[in-house]
């Protein structure tokens, strides 16, 4: 749990009051895509992919959006025309392309994307609703007896980020004024003077109506917001069917909800827009709903690569410690826990919440993107065999995309005097202090490498704390300035290394990180991983797959497999592979979670069996998942 009040005596009000003054303080910002400037052997090719392959590819599948708009437009059309969902895609396609232009402007792809909105411009209805399966079918806008079953605010709640992140890459105002269009009319449909309570039944446009109003500073989108939220719970949508109301996360009032339950990417997507509600308002209760949310599903739900999900049955969380091999885990859940973490850290300034972030960003994420950028998965199982990666283009491609493009956002953090450290990703960032702008050139091989070298860039001397993240994964890490190490040595804060000086033009900070290859033992009340281990060095989790492993994924551990690393730079993208040797003394070879069936068909394996493995189901601490060594330890 993020979030440790001790207020004896005080009662909830008390509670209450030192929540709010908790967040009070200048809030943490993370910096604009192109500040950060990727420059590795890891991210920085991955980057490429999607600008040279993914979004190439994709055109392909916006092709019945853009027959919509045009029949929209009264043009004559031939072939489908877009579902009510399936709007979004696009959207999050002109998101994924922002972000790439951002890093690297491209003229051509800029006037494809321009066409296509002012298309959208064209078909907007003059009070701004804009969605437009809804126009070419002629159904009701928000229509009150299907508003759990339409997909209105999920499409708008997409249009507003894709809007603010191209206005953010290019400047242009075009997009972002279709969206604030279509806000507005949001508003006066819900809280105008004939307005009625309601909510779309797929979470998505509480969070995206909070980043609109960061950006424009108009109350009235944080006011929608805290509307779609708190009305949740009662009776304010009517059902269009028997699917269960916490499907919608509307089966309690949010501060009755213990849990997190329903649909796990609308959950997800919920839980995020509670957390961003938190964060610009201060409000005591959306932090500690978020807080609830987060150990739900982080302390109980969460498999070891990140994902959720893993009921097939209405794509649901599940019940705690529900976490089969073979679960669902759907990728758009994975990239939703991503967001929602972030949102966690910036609320409460702590690495435990980056952990969860680079876990599933690494592991969960990756995995649903295959390596050539141009095929995916929409389930990410631990426990798989023979289903070739391909592209259905549902609603997952686009938002692994968009998801990866981030991962530069998510590495850092600042506030007038602070920089924060969370990632290890190679290249350069920059970021304004109020002493001057300070930039960060950071050299590492990360995450084949524990070691990072960050190099201080600075106009001028200013005094200003760079917070680096020691991760949660990491037992051993040393510290050390100009070549020297600190004395005293640095505190440790929330998880962070706490670096307070004047830093100077040329300060050089170097890290380094112990990655052994080890083990990890899943709660006992997992009932699917007892008696096995998962192997993770670093960050990464790893995998078995029978093309390695003489045709079986599933493979036996004795007491000391011997493991050895090597990094192959010309396979599978670059990665570094586990060598090791099975109870029964034959040969195995483990590779990144991440790369699994990129090849081709064959079965993978992420729980391994582990001989004489003892667990003790005491001294868990909350802990969803620990080291071998001390289960085993506190078994004896």
């Amino acid at each position: 749990m993020l979030l440790h009040l001790h207020a004896p005596g005080l009662g909830w009000l008390g509670i209450a009051i030192c929540a709010v003054k908790l967040i009070a303080g200048e809030p943490l910002k993370s910096p604009p895509v192109d500040a950060v400037k990727a420059q590795d052997v890891f991210w920085a090719p991955k980057f490429q992919v999607i600008r040279e392959k993914t979004i190439p590819h994709s055109w392909h599948y916006m092709q019945w959006n853009e027959r919509a708009l045009r029949h929209a437009a009264g043009q004559k059309v031939t072939g489908d025309l877009n579902g009510t969902w399936d709007e979004a895609n696009l959207y999050k396609f002109f998101e994924t392309v922002a972000y790439a232009l951002a890093m690297q402007r491209d003229a051509a792809l800029e006037r494809r994307v321009d066409e296509l909105v002012a298309m959208l411009q064209k078909v907007q209805r003059p009070d701004g609703y804009v969605h437009v399966y809804i126009l070419n079918s002629g159904k009701p806008p928000w229509d009150p007896k299907f508003l759990d079953g339409s997909h209105d605010g999920y499409v708008l709640g997409h249009l507003i980020e894709a809007a603010i992140e191209y206005y953010a890459a290019t400047g242009k105002t075009n997009l972002l004024n279709v969206a604030r269009r279509a806000a507005d009319q949001a508003f006066e449909h819900f809280l105008g003077p004939r307005g009625k309570p309601g909510f779309c039944g797929h979470a998505e446009l509480e969070m995206a109506l909070v980043e609109l109003y960061r950006l424009t500073g108009e109350a009235r989108y944080l006011q929608l917001a805290r509307a779609f939220v708190e009305w949740r719970g009662h009776g304010k949508v009517t059902p269009a069917g028997p699917t269960p109301r916490a499907y919608f996360q509307d089966h309690l009032p949010l501060r009755e909800q213990r849990t997190l339950e329903g649909h796990a990417v609308r959950a997800i997507f919920f839980a995020t827009g509670v957390a961003d509600l938190a964060i610009e308002t201060g409000d005591a209760d959306y932090r500690l709903a978020a807080n609830r949310f987060w150990d739900c599903v982080t302390l109980r739900r969460m498999a070891v690569t990140g994902a959720i999900g893993p009921r097939s049955e209405h794509e649901a969380l599940g019940e705690d410690y529900e976490l089969p091999h073979n679960g669902y885990y759907e990728s758009c859940a994975a990239c939703g826990l991503a967001d929602f973490a972030h949102r966690m850290f910036l609320l409460e300034r702590h690495a435990e919440a980056v952990d969860v972030l680079e876990r599933v960003l690494y592991n969960g994420v990756l995995h649903g993107l295959g390596l050539s950028g141009t095929n995916s998965y929409y389930q990410n199982p631990l426990s798989d065999r023979d289903r070739p990666r391909y592209n259905s283009w549902v609603c997952c491609p686009p938002n692994l995309s968009r998801t990866i493009l981030q991962a530069g956002r998510y590495a850092y953090a600042y506030t007038t005097n602070e920089v924060y450290v969370n990632l290890y990703i190679g290249g350069t960032v920059s970021v304004p202090l109020a002493a001057g702008r300070m930039q960060l050139e950071v050299q590492t091989e990360y995450p084949w490498s524990g070691r990072v070298r960050l190099t201080v860039r600075s106009a001028k001397p200013q005094q200003a704390t760079l917070f680096v993240r020691w991760p949660g994964w990491c037992r051993q890490m040393t510290v050390t300035c100009n070549s020297a190490a600190l004395q005293p040595p640095p505190p440790r804060e929330r998880g962070y290394v706490r670096l307070e000086r004047q830093w100077r033009d040329g300060d050089v900070v170097e890290v380094e990180m112990a990655m052994p290859v080890e083990r990890w033992v899943a709660h006992p009340n997992v009932q699917a991983c007892r008696g096995q281990v998962a192997l993770q060095r670093g960050p990464l989790v790893y995998g078995f797959e029978g093309l390695d492993n003489e045709g079986q994924a599933k493979v036996e551990l004795g007491d000391d497999p011997q493991f050895q690393t090597e990094h192959r730079p010309q396979w599978l993208g670059g990665v570094t592979v586990i060598r090791g040797v099975r109870a029964d003394g034959r040969p195995f070879l483990a590779i990144p979670f991440y790369t699994l069936a990129n090849r081709e068909k064959s079965s993978q394996e992420v729980w391994a069996i582990q001989r004489n493995l003892r667990l003790n189901d005491s001294w868990w601490e909350g802990r969803l998942y620990r080291r071998m060594e001390e289960v085993q330890a506190s078994a004896r």
